[in-house]
């Protein structure tokens, strides 16, 4: 063993592969296998990496669902993602599909969760289904807070403060929750909110957010939802349809380049800002449905989202709509 570098070729990989057979077939430990040929552990370990970077070993993990790898290499290649994931669908119900994409978003969150990490979270359906896929053996101190206020009073289980909770319990971990609708009746009451040590504490870590747990929202079925149109009025459903908002984000909305729609929302919620997505390493934005296609592209383009979630007729959507510029 101590004599590899002056093997030739065809020797390294018989060498390489009698330790992978050792180790992934007969399942004997690192360890082990140096026991038995006489060298250290480390130098298994060592060739049992270079038996993957030679193919020797290929590992393949089966993931429950189909991807739609051609299409998440065109949006790698297009836009400036840190990562995707497009569902395939082949025609399921949309309730299945906010399943799927929330099975999903819970296996790769679980891969991206470590200690300390302070992750911010919305609230909604998407979210909802995220949560309750939730499923690992990790048990590190995390912090879950959230980064917006409440609005679906009717519905406490799709919630922020509810789900926010739900995250933190499975990991172990602290969760911080803003006790205060998303949209309040004018400024000064929101300036009066904010000033309250625990909703000021509560927002101050939210910014510090090193993952975001979001989805987006298209204007039209935003300004069809019960849950907002106690918010927004019909001169605002006005402004912000003539000043070309595509979807929202955080309860802030934008065009279909990403900037900011002014429509006076700004000075009545209670949640951190648009500009704050921008800051936060990894936003996970999770979306299904055509529907919400320029909603995704606007958020997109406006560098609010890193990381994206959504199913196939989204992903074909957003395509379509970018070939138009």
């Amino acid at each position: 063993m101590n004599e590899y570098d002056s093997l030739n070729e065809n020797e390294k990989i018989n060498l390489l592969a009698s330790v992978a057979t050792l180790y992934y077939e007969r399942e004997m430990t690192q360890s082990e296998i140096a026991e038995r040929l006489f060298t250290s552990r480390s130098k298994i370990s060592r060739l049992l990496k270079e038996a993957r970077e030679k193919k020797i070993v290929e590992i393949i993990i089966k993931e429950p669902w189909e991807r739609m790898l051609e299409i998440e290499n065109e949006f790698l290649t297009r836009f400036k993602l840190k990562d995707i994931r497009v569902l395939n669908t082949r025609g399921i119900p949309y309730i299945e599909t906010l399943k799927k994409l929330g099975e999903i978003a819970a296996y790769y969150i679980d891969g991206v969760m470590n200690k300390n990490i302070i992750l911010g979270m919305s609230w909604g359906n998407t979210i909802y289904h995220t949560v309750n896929s939730l499923k690992t053996n990790k048990n590190i101190p995390i912090t879950v807070v959230q980064i917006m206020g409440a609005a679906l009073k009717d519905k406490p289980e799709i919630d922020g403060i509810d789900l926010a909770k739900r995250f933190a319990s499975v990991y172990g971990g602290k969760y911080h929750y803003i006790y205060a609708p998303l949209f309040v009746k004018d400024k000064s009451m929101r300036d009066s909110l904010i000033q309250d040590p625990y909703i000021s504490d509560t927002l101050s870590l939210a910014k510090k957010s090193t993952v975001v747990l979001t989805s987006v929202g298209s204007v039209d079925s935003t300004i069809s939802n019960q849950a907002w149109n106690n918010y927004i009025s019909s001169y605002t459903q006005y402004t912000l349809q003539s000043n070309g908002a595509v979807g929202h984000i955080g309860g802030h909305f934008y065009d279909i380049e990403g900037k900011e729609v002014d429509a006076q929302l700004d000075d009545n919620i209670i949640g951190i800002d648009l500009k704050d997505f921008q800051k936060v390493p990894n936003v996970i934005c999770i979306a299904g449905s055509a529907e919400k296609g320029a909603a995704i592209l606007g958020a997109i383009r406006g560098g609010y989202i890193d990381t994206l979630i959504i199913d196939d007729t989204a992903a074909l959507k957003v395509l379509q709509i970018d070939n138009q510029k």
